[in-house]
């Protein structure tokens, strides 16, 4: 029980600073508040695998014993649980996508120009290029996490071979001695 205070508190301080956000939008307000989201992911996961048996996964990878239908929902929480939350959450991939093609229009619509780029034309098309920027990770991030939670799936979808429950061993035993799966 004291785990969900930790989860309640922390969630607490990071609503508390986007408030301070809010009220004064600086860079130093915003990094604070990515400082308390982390705090608070942190305690998430923390929580979260104190309420999950992952390590009980663990003897029958390494001796590839036959796993239950539980065991792989397990396993599949443990090694893809996040990705495929965020997925089912995520609610912005038409809005990037959207961004990104509007972006490539502009682009595009300077090399149509068929012009010398003059200074502003130029400065144009940095700003582009960083707002490109800025666009693509969260893209890429989404995709990363569709593909892993697809490999997952796929990879478990018959019999594990020895070579499976062998990476699937190491997967889990990383994690479970990792402070940041």
């Amino acid at each position: 029980m004291s785990e969900i205070f930790g989860v309640k508190a922390a969630m607490d301080k990071a609503l508390q600073q986007a408030s301070r956000c809010a009220q004064s939008e600086t860079s130093d307000n915003y990094v604070a508040l990515e400082d308390e989201l982390e705090e608070l992911e942190g305690q998430a996961r923390e929580t979260f695998q104190s309420k999950m048996a992952f390590a009980s996964l663990l003897p029958k990878l390494e001796k590839q014993k036959p796993l239950t239908p539980s065991d792989l929902k397990t396993l599949e929480m443990l090694v893809v649980g996040d990705a495929e939350y965020y997925l089912r959450y995520e609610t912005k991939l038409d809005v990037w996508r959207s961004e990104f093609s509007q972006i490539l229009k502009e682009i595009t619509a300077l090399q149509s120009a068929d012009l010398d780029l003059d200074v502003d034309g130029l400065m144009h098309l940095r700003a582009l290029c960083r707002e490109a920027r800025r666009v693509l990770p969260d893209l890429v991030f989404y995709f990363d996490q569709k593909e892993r939670a697809g490999k997952f799936q796929q990879a478990t979808k018959g019999p594990i071979d020895a070579e499976a429950y062998r990476v699937l061993t190491e997967i889990v035993k990383d994690m479970l001695e990792s402070e940041k799966w």
